[in-house]
C-alpha cells in the first residue's frame, strides 16, 4: 500500500493490546493513531482521532464489543476489523452482521494483517482509497526578518485546527530557526535527533520525536547546538 492507513485499537486486555501494538509498530504502512482499553470510550476516541480503520478485540466482552461495532458501523466513522482468539463460525457471522469488514484470528500474522488492510483500503468508498497521502509546503524567506517563520507557524496552526489533519512543522533554518519560540514550547527532541537515528526510524519513533503544540500542530525544531547540524 502506497499510502499510510491510520488505525485506532481497543482491547481491554493489556497483554493482547501490547502484542497488537507491537505488530502495528513493525508495519511501515500503518500509523497507530490511538489506543483504548475501554469499549465505552472508543467512540469518542474514534471521533477525536478520525482513523481509517478501527481494530476491535472482542474477547473481553463479546456482547459489548458487538454493540460497539454496530455503533461505529452505523455512524460510518471508520472501517472495522475484528480481532479474536476464536474462529467460531457463529461469532464471525455475528461480527460481520454487526458491521465488521474483516475478522482476524489471534495470533495475527503480519502478512495476513496486511492483506486485510489492503482489502479494507480498496473496498472503502467504492474502491476509493482512504489512505492519506502527504502534502509538503515549503516556506522560505529571501532574507532574515521577512516573516517566513511567522507565516509557517500560523499556516501550520490553521491547518492543524482541522482534526482530520496531522500537521508537522519542520524548522530547517539550522542557524537562526526559532519556530519553537514562536510556539512558546520547549521541545525534547530536534531535527538532529531524527537524522542521527534515521536507520531505525519508523512512524512510532518519529511521532515520539515531535513536540505537540496546544493548537494540534507538531513541531520538529532545528538543532539546539549548531555542531549537531553537521
Amino acid at each position: 500500500m502506497a499510502n499510510v492507513l491510520r488505525l485506532a485499537i481497543v482491547d481491554p486486555d493489556d497483554g493482547n493490546r501490547d502484542d497488537l501494538k507491537t505488530l502495528l509498530l513493525g508495519i511501515d504502512s500503518v500509523w497507530l493513531e490511538a489506543e483504548c482499553s475501554r469499549y465505552d470510550f472508543f467512540p469518542s476516541i474514534v471521533e477525536q482521532s478520525s482513523p481509517d480503520v478501527g481494530v476491535i478485540a472482542i474477547d473481553s466482552d463479546p456482547d459489548k464489543a458487538m454493540s460497539l461495532i454496530e455503533q461505529l458501523s452505523s455512524s460510518g466513522s471508520c472501517q472495522i476489523a475484528v480481532v479474536s482468539a476464536s474462529n467460531d463460525g457463529s461469532l464471525i457471522l455475528r461480527a460481520m452482521r454487526a458491521g465488521a469488514k474483516e475478522f482476524l484470528t489471534l495470533p495475527i500474522q503480519t502478512d495476513e494483517f496486511l492483506k486485510a488492510l489492503d482489502r479494507l483500503n480498496s473496498s472503502d468508498g467504492g474502491g476509493e482509497s482512504r489512505g492519506r497521502s502527504c502534502k509538503c509546503i515549503a516556506i522560505a524567506g529571501a532574507s532574515g526578518g521577512v516573516g517566513s517563520t511567522s507565516m509557517a507557524v500560523n499556516l501550520g496552526c490553521a491547518l492543524a485546527a482541522n482534526e482530520a489533519n496531522n500537521v508537522v512543522l519542520i524548522d530547517l533554518d539550522i542557524s537562526l530557526g526559532d519556530a519553537d519560540v514562536f510556539l512558546d514550547t520547549i521541545p525534547d527532541y530536534a531535527l538532529a535527533d531524527v537524522s542521527q537515528n534515521v536507520s531505525r526510524m519508523d512512524f512510532s519513533l518519529l511521532k515520539k520525536s515531535l513536540t505537540k503544540h496546544s493548537s494540534g500542530l507538531y513541531l520538529l525544531p532545528r538543532p539546539v547546538q549548531l555542531q549537531d547540524s553537521n
